[in-house]
């Protein structure tokens, strides 16, 4: 029997060995020489997104490894090459290259603001001052995967009644635009009267036709107009209000707000970081505009001497009684960081019944809906039908 190695059984069954990628550090590799696919491939890859289920791996496996004695440096080299990620892939080698020349971690990951944010960078800086990285990490971790799990199921809650409106529009449009002209001409070959329902579709059909282009343009400049404004301060805060007012959908927001903002308290305070700076990083991540004017608010008050459960008190609408009673007894029992953890569990089990709440009541809600549009396009169409079978 002839002896085979693993590369030469595998290479006959086909498996060619890849060669290795070229390593893309940001700022020291320079690929403007490089054909023009290519860099356009750099193009698109630098624009992705770091999901949030990758940065949960990331900083759980660098938190394992640190832990096991692996230095910063290997640890960044290995996790390089575990992501599927192509973006994340070339920042984590771009940070073990700084870190390789005695940068800190913290300061590497401040230099990809659109891939780690604020509260991410608070923790590990944290975690640094105190010599403790691998536990701020973990504990960094768990917070990202509970965030990627709650937007997970929020995501999933509204993904079915979404896509059924959506296939309802189109559905309604592809029926305005091809069935309904097409079905006016019989009827009027057939001289039959037609019936108000019936009359008001055909309206509706031919100015939807006649003035497609006008409708299409007053979209995107409504569009436009309304991207503009939101982009202004009191625009976010106006549409930052209404997405919280918004039936069933504000209120797993505003959950999921909360969650976030006391899941990272706790983090933070437990971290021995100072109880204003830790807000101050909350403040500026929260991702809703009252939420954020609130946490700076707070910080204000805080280095005035008073309590953070006072301050969230005063605005009930965005923190109710029962996170400014819970954080109350944090405060007076100097145990903050357990009381905020214990409130970010009990809010992320709120997000859960929630959304099975919500998912049983718009189901039934989209079935009501999808069946009154089919029965007003049934009834507009086969009603000059039937009158016509009448007269023959």
């Amino acid at each position: 029997m002839s002896e085979f190695s693993i590369d030469e059984a595998l290479s006959s069954l086909g498996e060619v060995k890849n060669a290795q990628n070229e390593v893309v550090i940001y700022g020291v590799t320079d690929r403007s020489k490089e054909s023009l696919m290519v860099r356009l491939n750099d193009f698109f890859i630098d624009r992705q997104k770091v999901p949030l289920k990758e940065k949960a791996y990331f900083f759980h496996l660098l938190s394992v490894m640190l832990d096991a004695g692996i230095p910063m440096l290997n640890s960044l080299k290995i996790l390089s090459t575990k992501t599927t990620n192509e973006r994340f892939k070339r920042v984590i080698a771009t940070m073990a290259h700084h870190v390789e020349r005695g940068h800190p971690l913290s300061e590497v990951m401040a230099k990809f603001p659109m891939v780690f944010d604020d509260t991410e960078l608070g923790v590990v800086k944290s975690g640094e001052a105190i010599g403790r990285v691998d536990q701020m990490l973990a504990r960094l971790s768990k917070q990202v995967e509970s965030a990627y799990e709650v937007r997970l199921k929020v995501r999933g809650a509204l993904t079915y009644p979404a896509v059924v409106m959506v296939v309802l529009v189109v559905a309604t449009l592809v029926v305005m635009t091809l069935v309904v002209p097409r079905l006016q001409d019989f009827f009027v070959e057939s001289n039959v009267k037609l019936p108000l329902l019936t009359r008001v579709v055909i309206d509706f059909s031919t100015f939807f036709i006649s003035y497609f282009w006008a409708i299409a343009i007053g979209v995107f400049l409504l569009g436009v107009l309304g991207s503009v404004y939101a982009n202004t301060e009191s625009g976010r805060l106006k549409v930052d209000y209404w997405i919280l007012k918004i039936p069933f959908v504000g209120d797993l927001i505003q959950k999921s707000l909360i969650a976030k903002f006391v899941r990272m308290l706790g983090v933070l305070s437990s971290s021995g970081l100072p109880i204003n700076k830790a807000l101050s990083i909350l403040g500026d991540s929260m991702g809703n505009t009252l939420y954020e004017w609130k946490v700076k608010e707070v910080v204000a008050a805080v280095e005035h001497g008073e309590k953070i459960s006072e301050t969230l008190a005063t605005t009930p609408f965005l923190f109710p009684e029962t996170v400014t009673a819970m954080l109350s007894i944090g405060e007076n029992s100097a145990t903050l960081d357990q009381a905020a953890s214990k409130l970010a569990d009990h809010y992320e089990r709120e997000i859960e019944h929630s959304i099975k709440n919500m998912t049983t009541i718009l189901e039934p809600l989209v079935i009501v809906l999808v069946g009154g549009a089919v029965a007003v396009l049934a009834l507009a169409i086969l009603g000059p039908v039937f009158s016509l079978s009448e007269l023959v």
